[in-house]
């Protein structure tokens, strides 16, 4: 299984943060000190992709993953911090130099911790907005907070928060072109935000009841909705569309065999790091459970909702349908835990 989803690594969209920051910093006039203490504070949060290929060693480190501790209302401070530390050391400003003609010199001092903590709580707020949003309170709770307004990265933000990241670094066109670009950045991902609030609302009144998230094209959205039979219907929607594009029904708990002590085995599977790893980037939670010859529980947990968009994409595992197998022995102790 592939601890986070395969868009996510991809998606780090660093330039809409950054320059986001930089435009906020030169409408409120400050003086390039504060701008750049709130670019680092926006840019910094984001590397923490420099650590989630532990997780392929270790995926029971959720607090490791990516928008959970660097993103966390506890941590986002002290790691941005620690970040623009390791980018102020003289080496790397030569470097940086060298590459990009540009001076990213910060005199590290008090002055500048307010306007980093702005670039970590509005990096924060943006992707809050997004799916798969931050998880606030890391690394005490795994739990996630977000509006799904926008998807991980939206094309047209993208396009011109890049041609402004080049221009930017190579002092490419005259600074006008560039403040200009920051305007116009600000504008996308405003519009952007209000075509998705129009498209979702319009699913959310043909799906009432329903959970929705966008996907890359502003007009569809997965949506999902319990079953009073405990089954989980998952679709794939088109906002104005009568029929739905893609519908499956998974349900939530499938056991085989006598279904006595499961509960007490749930608890235990249910309290483990991994098992906190692998809810921290599910949508909705089934099982499958076997009762095994020797008394134990085979628990094999999955995500319907993930489960249905690689059916509809085509990349669905055949051989490996749960994403965690827990199996807990007769005597109530975890025996083994499997990431297929």
């Amino acid at each position: 299984m592939s601890f986070w989803p395969p868009d996510v690594t991809v998606t780090v969209d660093w330039f809409t943060h950054i320059f986001t920051a930089v435009a906020i910093a030169f409408a409120l006039r400050s003086h390039r000190k504060v701008a750049l203490a709130m670019a680092f504070g926006a840019m910094a949060p984001d590397l923490d992709a420099l650590l989630t290929p532990i997780l392929f060693v270790a995926p029971q480190l959720w607090f490791l993953d990516h928008r959970t501790f660097s993103h966390s209302l506890l941590l986002g401070l002290p790691w941005a911090l620690a970040v623009t530390w390791v980018f102020q050391r003289p080496a790397i400003l030569r470097v940086w130099r060298r590459l990009f003609r540009v001076d990213v010199a910060l005199p590290m001092d008090r002055t500048i911790v307010l306007p980093v903590l702005a670039g970590v709580l509005l990096h924060i707020l943006m992707d809050a907005l997004t799916i798969q949003g931050p998880a606030l309170f890391a690394p005490f709770s795994a739990s996630r907070f977000q509006l799904d307004w926008f998807y991980f990265i939206d094309i047209g933000p993208l396009a011109v928060s890049s041609l402004l990241f080049v221009l930017t670094l190579w002092k490419l066109g005259p600074p006008k072109l560039r403040t200009r670009l920051i305007a116009v950045l600000l504008v996308v991902v405003l519009a952007t935000g209000a075509l998705r609030g129009v498209t979702k609302a319009e699913v959310v009144a043909a799906e009432p009841g329903a959970t929705v998230i966008p996907t890359q094209n502003p007009q569809t959205w997965w949506t999902w909705r319990g079953l009073p039979n405990g089954s989980l219907e998952v679709s794939l929607v088109e906002a104005g569309r009568p029929s739905r594009l893609f519908l499956e029904t998974y349900p939530l708990l499938r056991v085989n065999g006598s279904p006595g002590g499961l509960d007490p085995a749930r608890i235990v599977a249910e309290s483990t790091l991994d098992f906190t790893a692998f809810t921290l980037n599910a949508y909705a939670v089934a099982l499958n459970a076997t009762r095994l010859p020797d008394g134990s529980w085979w628990l094999g947990y999955f995500d319907p909702v993930r489960k249905a968009m690689t059916r509809f994409s085509g990349t669905e595992n055949a051989f490996s349908p749960e994403d965690l197998v827990i199996v807990i022995a007769s005597d109530g102790r975890v025996a083994s835990v499997t990431w297929p």
